[in-house]
């Protein structure tokens, strides 16, 4: 009869244990939505001036598309620490890219993986 009655105390407690967990959850889902819309605006930001950038250079110094796709693939080779021959096609675009990316750098499409590759 005593134990009975202590087994219902138990509900109780884990009932409010779920709602404050729940409390928790969702100002933590609203704190990363916040801050995944912030990330979202700098991205954006950071596309628009690299695109008025880019016109710029095309227009004042003669740059071609082709250069800038030279000029990424450079850098994403530096960046990821691969050598020269560690570069595969993109499936989707055709580009090259490290062969270290899961994802292009051009297209943003996923770059299918080896099953042995880390």
């Amino acid at each position: 009869m005593f134990y009975s009655s202590l087994s219902g105390m138990g509900l109780s407690t884990n009932k409010g244990q779920a709602e404050y967990d729940l409390i928790e959850a969702r100002a933590e889902a609203g704190e990363t939505k916040s801050e995944a819309d912030l990330l979202k605006h700098d991205v954006d930001r950071l596309m628009m001036i690299t695109e008025a950038l880019w016109t710029f250079l095309k227009k004042e110094h003669g740059y071609s598309d082709d250069d800038l796709a030279k000029a990424i693939g450079a850098a994403d080779l530096r960046h990821s620490g691969a050598d020269k021959n560690a570069q595969e096609k993109c499936p989707s675009c055709g580009r090259m890219i490290s062969a270290h990316r899961r994802l292009c750098i051009y297209c943003g499409n996923p770059v299918p993986q080896s099953l042995f590759e880390p």
